[in-house]
């Protein structure tokens, strides 16, 4: 992914009681007002205020000069990614080349393929560039020049496992573990729900925002935003592909409790979870489409790029299917409240045109070629690095901000970004299931496009906009990362 190249305080406040989910272990903090919010957010003071709409959304005035030039941004080091915590190291087993559901018995953590597919495929490493300086390793998940600020965590009552993708590994950030390994010693796998990562009830997703600052100064929040929302895509397809079934969550005080003394340091911002839902708990229905996820999701994934540093794509129709599962992928998101608008210029059987995928289904908005409005949309200060000429098509995700912003206030930033990066993910996979790859570019104008685009003034914004097209070779030389 690229940037646009891309309880009381003290005060006499209401005082704050811890309130169960229901799901043992886990409390929320609620206000004795019964508002159910605490005074400032976990993840520190405004970590979005609301005038990042205006500095990183609307305009990229957030994007230091030196990004161009690939020099730090002014008051930040270039060092290297923030190392792991130290602590005891649980090896997982090797992931499988497929994402099926066991075949003797229902899906659990517990298996040690399961737990190890799930983390692989969400947010390991798949892919690696042939360089002299190693760099850069590619992930499940697209990412800013590849700093990668995610962080995932597996969540039990009394501990908390950190992923290490570079190893495989998961680190024991808090409490004690009864997994077959940790520190080379052989242990027991007690099940008692509290140190063996099995029996994690959440996996909760955090960014450090200085990771990517050091590149983006101050548009680094919504980068890390956009990550985070296209990682909880990931876990939640995975998950799916593997049996298992997920409850979403965007809450901000769940989230805080969660994290509540888990976190390795204070640099790191909370931004969503997963919870893995139990046997009994998991949901009746069936999938709305029985094609989605598809059994070759796995290749799927290994394959997934974001294209050369120059997004100019071959001008050749891509197969109808393109649409169809990207129809199927959208209505499994995890969550609703956004549409997807597709400017269609070369798809087998689809006349050029705006499209629009919304409540679950495809319809055509306008005829004709689109090229006139995603060139107006693309046309931006700054270098421009995808030919929009030539692909196969181009798709806005937009979200209904002035009610977001209206409920939650300066939250709506996180929680429209989860929604949205999560069906830019699977935009993605889809792509790549076909052989095509999927660009994501925030040089576009936001306003030019609600516009163009017809959306609701005041209401609704673009917040991803993702070219589609068959790569050119780069010269690059990839190669995966196999275990």
């Amino acid at each position: 992914m690229t940037g646009a190249t891309n309880e009381t305080d003290g005060t006499g406040g209401p005082s704050v009681t811890e309130e169960a989910t229901g799901v043992t272990g886990v409390t929320v903090a609620t206000r004795a007002d019964g508002t159910g919010r605490t005074p400032r957010s976990f993840a520190g003071e405004d970590p979005f205020p609301l005038a990042l709409w205006a500095e990183a959304v609307y305009s990229r005035r957030a994007i230091p000069a030196t990004l161009a030039s690939g020099y730090p941004a002014p008051g930040t080091a270039d060092a290297e990614p923030d190392p792991l915590p130290h602590g005891p190291r649980l090896q997982l087993v090797s992931p499988p080349l497929d994402l099926v559901p066991p075949a003797d018995s229902p899906a659990a953590l517990t298996d040690p393929a399961v737990l190890s597919a799930l983390l692989h495929y969400s947010y390991g490493l798949l892919q690696h560039d042939l360089t002299p300086g190693g760099w850069p390793l590619h992930r499940a998940v697209a990412s800013a020049r590849c700093r990668y600020p995610s962080e995932l965590t597996l969540v039990t009552p009394t501990a908390a496992f950190r992923f290490d993708p570079l190893h495989h590994q998961l680190v024991v950030l808090t409490g004690s573990v009864t997994g077959d390994q940790a520190n080379d010693q052989e242990g027991d796998r007690t099940g008692d729900g509290g140190g063996d990562p099995g029996t994690s009830r959440f996996i909760v997703i955090t960014s450090r925002f200085a990771r990517t600052a050091r590149l983006y100064g101050g548009y680094a929040p919504r980068l890390c935003a956009q990550e985070a929302g296209m990682l909880l895509g990931a876990v939640h397809l995975v998950a799916a592909a593997l049996g298992l079934r997920t409850r979403p969550g965007q809450d901000q005080e769940t989230l805080r409790v969660l994290c509540a003394d888990r976190l390795p340091d204070a640099a790191e911002h909370p931004m969503g979870y997963l919870e893995i839902l139990r046997s009994v708990e998991q949901p009746a229905e069936q999938p709305a489409d029985p094609t989605w996820p598809p059994p070759d999701l796995a290749p799927a994934l290994r394959a997934r790029h974001s294209g050369a540093a120059i997004f100019d794509p071959v001008p050749t129709p891509s197969p109808r299917a393109l649409l169809t599962d990207l129809g199927a992928a959208l209505a499994a998101a995890p969550f609703t409240g956004f549409s997807s608008h597709l400017l269609v210029q070369r798809v087998a059987g689809f006349p050029p045109g705006h499209y629009v995928h919304s409540d679950g289904r495809l319809r055509q908005v306008s005829d004709g070629d689109p090229l006139a409005l995603l060139e107006q949309t693309g046309q931006t200060e700054g270098r421009v690095s995808v030919n929009f000429r030539s692909t196969a098509c181009t798709a806005y995700i937009a979200v209904r901000r002035g009610t977001a912003v209206a409920r939650y206030g300066a939250d709506a930033f996180r929680r429209l970004h989860l929604t949205a990066g999560a069906a830019a993910h699977l935009l993605c996979v889809v792509a790549a299931r076909h052989g095509l790859s999927a660009r994501i570019h925030n040089g576009y104008d936001a306003a030019v496009a609600e516009r163009l685009l017809g959306l609701t003034p005041g209401e609704e914004t673009v917040l991803f906009q993702v070219a589609i097209g068959t790569a050119r070779p780069g010269a690059a030389f990839r190669i995966p990362v196999v275990f």
